[in-house]
């Protein structure tokens, strides 16, 4: 059987033809349309459409930012996928006329990290997905945690510094315009003028320079101070980080070395690793979610 899989975030649409075992048959990618223009819910329509001609598809999975009502598809909160809050995503997608399953991105990949990846065997860990924003996925005593509308593990809304200004302390401060990987080219660009994607960030700090390099430190000691503030709230066995930025190799390393410097018992209390599935860890995830709804789905039946 084949499904199509599909991870929407606030920079790209990735998609993938997945079997049940979660075997990749196909993938690919396109820019997330901008957001107003009400185009976001016809590029999802066309990638299932296109792969219909080609494969015999069962049923959509979704990974989504944000905070989504899983039952009826009922987004809440998307982040910077403006075009879907306050919609249903089944609803929308309803003229496919296949089965579809949608869970948050940090869920998905908190899901196929406990199903194939690097939290086989933990009953309480964290997953975080490091990408335009800043996502969470909670697992407790073996369980997924979502919290009242799905909003639990949304930890790039947490605040890591505050002033008197309240009302904004939110969009100044919070983790994910602190760490996330759209919030360090952005940092770098407000300081140096000069675009740049985040691998080619990594690779100008690597070759020595100084505004990337002190761009670099600033998002690393974030993500350490989020990431102690998390421990201090879960005592998880692991946090688990993911998306784009989980590619680099120097991550973990320096991350857990922060970790060691705020709170030495931190890194003793809770391993901090990457998600095994790395940027993948969403649609794996999300695959892992629909199988489990329709198994559900069909026990009622």
């Amino acid at each position: 059987m084949t499904y199509a899989v599909i991870d929407l975030g606030g920079t790209s649409i990735k998609y993938s033809i997945m079997d049940e075992n979660g075997t990749m048959l196909h993938s690919g990618s396109t820019p997330t349309p901008v957001q107003g223009s009400g185009e976001t819910f016809s590029a999802l329509r066309t990638i299932v459409q296109t792969y219909q001609t080609e494969y015999d598809i069962q049923g959509i999975a979704l990974s989504i930012p944000g905070a989504v009502d899983c039952k009826t598809g009922y987004v809440y909160f998307a982040g910077a996928v403006k075009d879907i809050e306050h919609h249903s995503v089944k609803e929308e997608l309803s003229d496919l006329k296949l089965p579809i399953e949608l869970d948050n991105d940090a869920n998905c990949a908190a899901a196929a990290e406990k199903w194939k990846g690097n939290a086989r065997g933990c009953q309480n860990f964290v997953c975080l997905t490091v990408g335009t924003g800043i996502g969470g996925g909670i697992f407790i005593n073996g369980e997924m945690v979502r919290g009242r509308n799905g909003l639990a593990g949304e930890f790039g809304l947490m605040t890591l510094q505050f002033d008197d200004q309240l009302h904004t302390v939110v969009d100044r401060y919070s983790f994910s315009n602190l760490a996330s990987a759209r919030s360090l080219t952005e940092n770098f660009y407000d300081q140096t003028k000069q675009r740049v994607n985040g691998i080619e960030l990594f690779e100008l700090a690597a070759q020595g320079d100084a505004d990337a390099q002190t761009a670099i430190e600033s998002f690393y000691n974030a993500l350490a101070v989020g990431a102690v503030n998390i421990i201090h709230a879960l005592a998880p066995e692991k946090i688990l980080i993911g998306g784009g930025v989980s590619a680099q190799t120097s991550v973990i390393d320096e991350v857990v070395q922060r970790v060691r410097q705020i709170w030495p018992e931190a890194v003793q209390t809770t391993e901090i690793d990457r998600c095994f599935f790395e940027n993948e860890a969403g649609k794996v995830g999300a695959l892992c979610h629909y199988i489990k709804q329709q198994q559900t789905e069909d026990d009622q039946d």
